[in-house]
């Protein structure tokens, strides 16, 4: 399958096709450039584990494995492994906790911290439906192209929400629809309010109709944003909550947690929920940049490696263009680029993702 990319000629930026996109997704297989790929916790596993790991490198020149007892290192040296492991992936760290008892007793265990900020799955986001039976999954590594798969037991008695931009899923447990996120690399779930109240005070029976289209989290990964849809909610809860605060009921086209807060895109302009007060701020009025047509107009917030863009995407019978800007949070103006610094953005209607091209061949820098 040839690969398109269409030029628009108000922008540099260059937008691929969908079809272009499915392709590289099915060929996850050959994205690691940087990489290897590694089945870390297959069909048949519930976590990632030691057992995982491929062995050494064979190399005459060495000792047998058997001479050096590994799992006596010390917790000194050890526990500086881990550190340098957790550093550099949580997959990695949760390789390493799970090997032996010693190793396990010298590093922390990465499903007691609740959300703790250092076990966030990051740089992972999840693919798709893996062949190995309902509940596997796989994932991909952004940052080193690695592809995973995970048997994720918590999904026979989960509806699976939406995915969270810190890699988490967000999941509806239907028996008693409690709120819940799931670290899929450590299996750690942490409980959030019911829906019961929020729904019934819309007139909503079920939540059957229930959809989000944003989630993040807020206030140093001590509370979580949801936007909800039917009902069209945005609303706010800490773990150990017994119920969930509404912030606003209006329309967002995009929503995003970036730096510690969360940020939503509507009509108007860029706000940014102020955790103090629970109330949605104006950070970058959009008539001060170009004109919005609710019917044929859609706005994306965009992480862009660590800077925050929004995306003007017009679609309608007579035009399609796709407009760039940054989020200038301190001067409260959105500025026109014509690049994305190297990397790649692929966006649908409810999320982006942003990629360093240089991680994958198959993807060109500075397209959407």
């Amino acid at each position: 399958m040839e690969k398109r990319v269409i030029t628009f000629p108000c922008s540099s930026t260059q937008i691929q096709s969908q079809v272009a996109k499915r392709k590289y997704l099915s060929h996850c297989a050959s994205w690691g450039a940087k990489r290897a790929r590694s089945a870390l916790g297959g069909a048949d596993k519930h976590a990632l584990s030691g057992a995982s790991l491929p062995p050494p490198p064979h190399n005459n020149n060495t000792a047998p494995a058997s001479s050096t007892d590994w799992a006596n290192l010390g917790d000194g040296p050890a526990g500086r492994i881990a550190e340098f492991a957790l550093a550099t992936d949580v997959a990695d760290y949760v390789r390493f906790h799970a090997a032996c008892r010693p190793w396990r007793r010298c590093s922390p265990d990465p499903r007691a911290g609740g959300l703790d900020n250092r076990f966030l799955p990051r740089d992972w986001i999840m693919l798709d439906k893996a062949l190995a039976g309902p509940r596997c999954r796989r994932f991909l590594n952004v940052s080193t192209g690695e592809c995973i798969r995970m048997d994720l037991l918590e999904l026979d008695d989960h509806r699976l929400l939406a995915l969270t931009p810190e890699g988490l899923l967000l999941l509806l447990h239907q028996a008693t629809l409690v709120v819940r996120l799931l670290n899929p690399l450590t299996h750690q779930l942490t409980d959030l309010p019911r829906l019961n109240a929020l729904l019934q005070a819309r007139g909503y029976e079920s939540a059957r109709s229930l959809r989000v289209y944003g989630v993040g989290l807020v206030a140093d990964a001590s509370a979580v944003a949801v936007c909800f849809s039917c009902p069209m909610v945005l609303a706010v809860a800490k773990p150990g909550d017994k119920s969930w605060t509404v912030v606003n009921e209006e329309y967002m086209y995009s929503a995003l947690p970036f730096a510690g807060r969360f940020y939503c895109a509507t009509c108007m302009g860029v706000m940014v929920l102020n955790s103090s007060d629970q109330q949605l701020v104006m950070v970058a009025d959009l008539s001060k940049s170009f004109g919005f047509s609710q019917m044929a107009h859609s706005l994306h917030l965009v992480d862009n490696g660590g800077e925050l863009m929004l995306v003007h995407r017009i679609h309608s019978n007579y035009m399609k263009k796709y407009d760039v800007y940054r989020v200038d949070v301190e001067a409260g103006i959105l500025i026109p680029v014509k690049s994305f610094n190297g990397r790649a953005v692929f966006m649908g209607m409810r999320r982006t993702i942003s990629v360093y091209a240089g991680v994958f061949p198959l993807v060109t820098a500075d397209t959407i």
